[in-house]
Order: C-alpha cells, then structure tokens, then sequence
C-alpha cells in the first residue's frame, strides 16, 4: 500500500508540475512589456493627427497616427478614394515610434513618395489601452481595424497596403490572408509559424521544455481562448492571392532566416528566387531583427515604393466602374 500510495503522489506531482508548467507557457503569450513612444512624426518633420479607432468587431480602442499624403492638407480628414495608404504596425515589446527598426524614417520617405501613413500600435503597446497580448490571433483584428477606419472615412480599400514589422509582420500576413483586406503587403522580420518558432527556441537545458509544448498549446486554448495553430502566418498566406514582400535580415538571432524562406516558399518563390532576392522576398545580408532599414536603407525604400507603386498606385480595381460597395 505504501509503494501504490508513493507511485500515485509522485503521478501527482508530476502532473500538478507538467499543468503548472504549461500554463506558465501559454500565460507568456499573453503578456506584454509596454514601450511608451517618446517622439512622434513632428521629430521627423511630418503633420500629424492621433487617431482612436477600434479593432474589427470593436472589441479593443487602438491609437494610431494619421500623416496625411503631401498633397494634402491634414483638416479636413484627406482620405480619398484616389489615395494610396500604408499602415505601418509595430512588432511585439515596441511601439509605432520603433526607433530600433527606424519606423518614422520609414514613414517619412514613404510620405515623401506620395503615400498617406497610419501608424498603429497593437493592442497593448504604445498608447493602445488593453493590456493582454495574444502572440498575434488577435492583433490581425487591430490591423482590420486600422484598415476599416480608413475605408470607413473614403479610402479604396485595393489603395491600402500594410508594412508590419516581427510579430507585426506575422500579422501583416494573417490580416492580409483575408479576403478583401489589403492591395499589398510587406513583412519585415516575421515568423511563419509560431509553434515551430516556439519549439526551436527551445534549445540546451530548455530542450527538455519541448514535452510541454502539448500542454501548453491546450492550456492557451482552455485559459486564453488562444488556438496557436491558427498562429501561422505560412499556412495563411499560401490560401490567398494578396501580393506579398518579405523582407528578412540574414543574421536575424531572434527570428531565424529560414522562417523567411518557408513564408517565401508559401507564396510560391522558387528557390532561386529566395536565394538571389528576386520580386517577393529579400534576405539582406549582415542585418539583424527589423534591421534591413538601417543595413540597406535605399534600398529598403526602394523595394519598398517600388511594390506599392506597383499593386496601390496601379492598383488593379483603380477604375470607379469596378467599385464594390461591399469594399466599404
């Protein structure tokens, strides 16, 4: 009696431990370490208007900056049918302000290009009130968001494109999967499945960790409402025919290049295309995380203005006779 008594405390136990650890796990999804901007467009001598606007659904108030296109004057709300935007959206422990990654030098040159600009915080960073994450699932609601406000105020939706960077890249391609969402998208340093980026970072003494992944994947369902198989940006992407750039730096020590090359592939790049940067991806050589802007910046702008020239300016429904008014 005391063996079976002994066998099924130390069953216990370490079930107790495996339930504890997999919470832990899926708890971290949801966590965020908030980064306040400390400078805004003006630094970077563009007018600007803050802007409150809801995820879809309207579940979660967002903030974001409105830099009108240099045609225009900011009052009133200049947003057109004729007008190309691009909302650019922050990644994950950042906010639209990323001095990191240079998202304001991106905006201002984009701007000088002839774009109207919004800048968005997900859910949870910068000025976004909500304080819980969701690794992404959730955050593709924000980017909708963003990109109804500005249909919803006279914008062509086939006009709007989407520059997401690292976790906000992953949602740049979840969002742009859907269908009717955006004329083009550009993901800089993204992942293309959360779940594998999840299990190779286990490595050394957290390789042990990976039993748990199981666990953790059904704790975040049962606590978090968080199914981390719809968490992959490859598999969203490869069901839809939005144009696509990935942009991804060799070096990257956070998010492995071979996730850009598997996100490549999903929007049907031949190896030789991956491999010597040709139309849809471009692996930039000595750059780390969201780094390519200030390893490459011509060049990064370049591709950039190229892209959306290309799928928002000529873009494919500019004729009013193809207008739907389900668009809007």
């Amino acid at each position: 009696m005391g063996l079976i008594k002994t066998t099924f405390t130390l069953l216990g136990l370490a079930a107790g431990s495996y339930v504890g650890v997999s919470s832990a796990m899926a708890a971290k999804l949801t966590q965020v370490n908030r980064v306040r901007h400390e400078v805004n467009p003006k630094t970077v001598k563009l007018d600007f208007r803050n802007v409150i606007f809801t995820s879809r659904g309207g579940g979660t108030e967002l903030s974001g900056w409105l830099i009108a296109p240099p045609c225009n004057q900011l009052e009133p709300l200049p947003i057109t049918r004729d007008t190309s935007w691009v909302i650019m959206v922050n990644g994950d422990d950042a906010s639209r302000s990323d001095s990191k990654t240079g998202t304001l030098g991106i905006a201002r040159e984009l701007h000088r290009h002839g774009f109207g600009i919004f800048m968005c915080d997900l859910r949870g960073r910068g000025d976004s009130p909500s304080t819980m994450s969701s690794s992404g699932l959730f955050e593709q609601l924000d980017v909708l968001g963003a990109s109804d406000y500005l249909v919803s105020n006279g914008a062509n939706r086939t006009k709007i494109g989407i520059l997401g960077f690292s976790l906000g890249g992953s949602v740049a391609l979840l969002a742009g999967s859907k269908h009717n969402s955006f004329g083009a998208v550009v993901s800089d340093s993204a992942f293309a499945d959360l779940e594998m980026l999840i299990k190779t970072s286990m490595t050394g003494v957290k390789r042990i960790m990976r039993v748990c992944l199981p666990g953790m994947k059904f704790m975040a369902q049962l606590l978090h409402e968080i199914d981390i198989r719809e968490i992959s940006p490859a598999r969203a992407i490869a069901r839809t025919d939005t144009p696509v750039l990935i942009i991804h730096g060799e070096e990257d020590p956070k998010v492995p290049v071979e996730h850009a090359r598997l996100l490549g592939r999903a929007i049907g790049a031949s190896f030789d295309e991956i491999e010597l940067g040709k139309e849809s991806i471009w692996i930039v050589p000595r750059a780390g995380h969201t780094g390519a802007f200030r390893t490459e910046p011509d060049t990064y702008i370049e591709k950039l203005v190229r892209f959306y020239e290309e799928h928002l300016v000529a873009s494919r429904n500019h004729n009013s006779s193809n207008y739907n008014s389900n668009d809007r």
